[in-house]
């Protein structure tokens, strides 16, 4: 592809498609927080160029980014700028799938055959309703509280700061209502003296095909991403999952590394300039 080509479907793509425009729009939801987005792309151009361009899109926008922005690989093949945050709006996760001969555009499918997903407090609400959760008592208190001081949590604490770790789950089996989980957990990370933003109730593929819940925890000091995947199991309050989920590697954690990344960086991306960068930005419309 010739670079003014593909400069040209760049520009186009912030600009002007409609694919960047219900992404934005999306991220208008009252409830941030509670919102979670993921964005499948194709693109041959570095994610470094991608990332300069959106923080200096929502800079304009008045919605300065909030947040590092993390690049990890989700899945072979698959490139991702994670936990993307706009300030006031929800966090995002922008994936890519490398193409030779493609400047940027919205692919084909992505996740459960879309190329955007928006997952907000009433789909979660809606989620969670299928369950029959376990009441909360004296007994379920006392569990909950005995698993956040257990190996099992705090060894998951572990990898999201280890150099080699782009992102990570801690994999639990669960029969109460994740908003109890939730409770604990935060609790448990000011113990440890882990200071978080706040914490993101979402669902992901937990097996490739069906969607299971999670609690996002978007780290403030350390500043990572880290997540408890909860699967619901009846006749349990909390316990680790020690079956493997995604990755057998880590027995009760699923984590996301950089040799993975790697292989996704193994390609011949473009890497654009400073002055292409503003070229871009100038050919998209802001406020005032």
């Amino acid at each position: 592809m010739e670079r003014a080509q593909l400069l040209e479907e760049v520009k186009q793509y912030f600009a002007a498609s409609d694919h960047w425009r219900r992404l934005c729009a999306s991220m208008q939801d009252p409830d941030p927080e509670g919102t979670h987005i993921h964005s499948y792309v194709d693109t041959s151009v570095h994610p470094d160029s991608l990332e300069a361009i959106m923080c200096g899109y929502f800079e304009r926008m008045g919605w300065p980014s909030s947040r590092k922005i993390d690049h990890m690989s989700p899945a072979p093949g698959m490139g991702s700028l994670h936990g993307v945050e706009p300030k006031g709006k929800p966090h995002f996760d922008f994936q890519w799938f490398f193409k030779e001969n493609v400047g940027l555009r919205a692919c084909n499918g992505g996740e459960s055959g879309c190329n955007l997903l928006i997952w907000n407090r009433w789909y979660i609400n809606q989620f969670n309703s299928q369950f029959p959760f376990k009441e909360v008592g004296p007994e379920e208190e006392a569990a909950l509280e005995a698993y956040f001081k257990s190996d099992h949590f705090i060894k998951g604490l572990e990898y999201p700061v280890m150099p080699t770790t782009c992102h990570m789950h801690i994999n639990v089996n669960a029969g109460v209502h994740p908003d109890h989980i939730q409770r604990h957990a935060e609790a448990a990370l000011a113990r440890e003296d882990i200071k978080i933003y706040y914490t993101c109730p979402n669902v992901y593929l937990g097996d490739g095909k069906n969607y299971r819940g999670k609690l996002v925890f978007m780290g403030k000091d350390p500043e990572v991403v880290f997540d408890i995947g909860w699967k619901f199991t009846p006749g349990v309050v909390i316990e680790p999952a020690w079956e493997t989920w995604i990755f057998g590697k880590n027995p009760g954690y699923d984590v996301w590394t950089t040799d993975m990344l790697a292989k996704v960086m193994d390609e011949d991306y473009v890497a654009l300039t400073d002055s292409e960068i503003a070229e871009v930005l100038d050919a998209c419309i802001f406020p005032g």
